[in-house]
């Protein structure tokens, strides 16, 4: 796994704990010059040889740089199988077994794979851990302009690989992407605690703001929560998202609101599940997978050999219709051929009943020659 973090000291130890729990083999982490905790906690996991840290320094938020350049590692020096490519608040979840039984049983064939994200609402701040108070979520998890929200991104190892900016897709190699097949979610917990988010809004919105090259689609969210903050509006903000008890209630009955204690029971039993390896379920959960799996993938491959048929289809369609211009044409030509040919039978008609014709031998031979010609064409 990949993991691009900056003053993370309130969650990345969970965010950790969890993805090794979860059968992740080493993580890779860039710290982004983070002044809180942060260095420390992830020097203890290197210590334990689960986690290489690199340090980078500068305000500039080069995401796509620096994620890209832990995927290489990833290939390089730890020949990852898949790498998943995370941030601190987000918590990849299986649907099903682990998610080490998850990525082993996708073919080979298959080189990526997006995965959705939902949620998890803001609550009032209180001293317990954020998976014990964030307990209540979106059922899907739309962005700014009502579609769903970006899925983030896993993958085979390549060297040409490029993340793009968000984690959000790769470019470079063509790496078939595999259907989610509903085995995998990310939890997502983008609001903890006003300092946290407020620290947050500050540092990526800088970080996209120094940029010297930027789209103007990458980064642009994160650039108008810094404006909200420069006009003294983010706590405001933050106030407004907070879910109170009562709409916590209506939104249970309506539907637009779901209690899920996954994480927080995870997380209070990891101990119990940290040998998930060795689990005695392991064989059973991979079996179960594989044939989910299966199944969406047979979809994949039908609507595949659908498009293609398609495809063919609209080939066959196109060269009919050209075949049919063509007879059309041709058709005309017969037309015009058979009207010239009547019109030189009329002539050559004429010219036999002509005295003129008669009395001269070369007129007469060349009459009989182009008479014999039209004859010969019927």
């Amino acid at each position: 796994m990949t993991l691009l973090v900056r003053n993370e000291a309130d969650i990345v130890q969970a965010n950790l704990d969890y993805h090794l729990a979860q059968g992740v083999d080493h993580v890779i982490v860039t710290d982004h010059g983070s002044s809180d905790e942060t260095p420390e906690m992830l020097r203890a996991y290197e210590e334990r040889g689960t986690v290489t840290a690199l340090r980078d320094e500068g305000e500039e938020h080069h995401q796509s740089m620096r994620v890209t350049r832990m995927a290489r590692i990833a290939l390089t020096q730890q020949r990852a199988d898949w790498v998943i490519h995370n941030d601190a608040d987000e918590f990849w979840w299986p649907l099903v077994g682990t998610l080490r039984d998850v990525f082993a049983a996708i073919p080979r064939e298959y080189g990526q794979i997006e995965v959705q994200r939902r949620n998890f609402l803001p609550r009032p701040d209180r001293p317990e851990p954020f998976y014990s108070r964030l307990i209540y979520r979106e059922p899907q998890s739309l962005n700014g302009i009502g579609r769903p929200l970006e899925p983030k991104v896993a993958h085979r190892p390549h060297p040409d690989v490029v993340v793009a900016p968000g984690n959000h897709w790769i470019s470079g190699p063509d790496l078939r992407p595999a259907p989610a097949a509903e085995l995998l979610e990310i939890f997502h917990y983008p609001m903890r605690s006003y300092e946290q988010f407020e620290r947050k809004v500050v540092q990526v919105g800088i970080g996209y703001e120094k940029l010297e090259y930027r789209s103007p689609e990458v980064g642009r969210d994160q650039l108008k929560l810094l404006q909200v903050c420069r006009d003294d509006g983010l706590r405001k903000y933050y106030a407004g998202a907070i879910i109170e008890d009562t709409a916590i209630e209506q939104g249970i009955k309506d539907g637009s609101i779901v209690l899920d204690r996954r994480l927080e029971t995870f997380m209070q039993g990891r101990s119990e599940l940290a040998a998930t390896r060795r689990r005695p379920d392991g064989p059973a959960s991979r079996a179960l997978i594989a044939r989910t799996l299966r199944a969406a993938l047979d979809a994949d491959a039908a609507k595949r050999a659908s498009e293609h048929a398609q495809a063919q289809l609209a080939v066959a369609e196109a060269q009919l219709a050209e075949a049919r211009a063509e007879n059309g044409a041709l058709t005309r030509r017969l037309a015009a051929t058979r009207t010239w040919r009547g019109s030189l039978v009329n002539l050559l008609g004429v010219m036999g009943g002509s005295s003129l014709v008669r009395r001269s031998p070369r007129l007469l031979r060349l009459w009989q020659r182009l008479s014999g010609s039209v004859a010969g064409r019927r």
